[in-house]
């Protein structure tokens, strides 16, 4: 970003070339998409998107870093409002799982992102998601498991938690796959409760 949005109307104009350029990414996908197009949605002229964002690579990439904060924050509301601590672990990793895929799958900017992912600078995204997962998993495990201190326990959630991202993004991509989605989210969450519960 060429010029940091310090007064409120720099961040208005930020924000509405955030929103114009994940509009035109829904309507013509990312190799769509221009420059031209962005300003012409947020009806400014180029020159004024250019005193912001010097390329549609910086404008794509300001818009992942804000799309991870908004899916970090929905994924923590989520928890708060199924209540994961009234959950064993095996029902929060399946509810976590299937909140992530239906969120790839009903939003169709995030999925022509993730579809992109080697192209554009996918961790923004990733990254809030993985500390809101974090964040969200420390206090659960302190709370249910503190008689049963889990060996490694960060690397552990860090290990299983980007595992289970990665695969679960690149399965709700795919146009087709022979494995059924309640047998990869199942098998998911068992990897997980095997992982992290203690041995009886």
């Amino acid at each position: 970003m060429r010029k940091a949005p310090k007064q409120k109307r720099s961040r208005e104009m930020v924000s509405r070339l955030l929103d114009a350029t994940a509009a035109t990414i829904a309507e013509r996908g990312l190799d769509g998409t221009t420059t031209n197009h962005i300003a012409e949605q947020a009806g400014v002229s180029i020159g004024s998107l250019y005193q912001y964002f010097p390329d549609k690579e910086a404008l794509v990439e300001s818009l992942l870093t804000r799309m991870g904060e908004q899916a970090g924050l929905r994924f923590r509301q989520q928890a708060k409002k199924v209540d994961i601590n009234a959950m064993n672990l095996h029902q929060v990793a399946l509810n976590a799982i299937q909140f992530g895929i239906l969120s790839i799958r009903l939003d169709p900017v995030m999925y022509e992102m993730i579809r992109n992912w080697s192209r554009v600078p996918i961790h923004k995204l990733l990254d809030p998601l993985e500390r809101a997962f974090l964040v969200a998993a420390q206090p659960y495990f302190l709370k249910h498991y503190s008689n049963y201190p889990i060996h490694n326990l960060e690397t552990k959630l860090y290990i299983l938690i980007n595992s289970t991202i990665f695969t679960a993004i690149r399965y709700a991509v795919q146009e087709e796959s022979m494995i059924e989605e309640k047998e990869l989210v199942e098998t998911l969450a068992d990897i997980i409760v095997r992982t992290l519960v203690p041995a009886a």
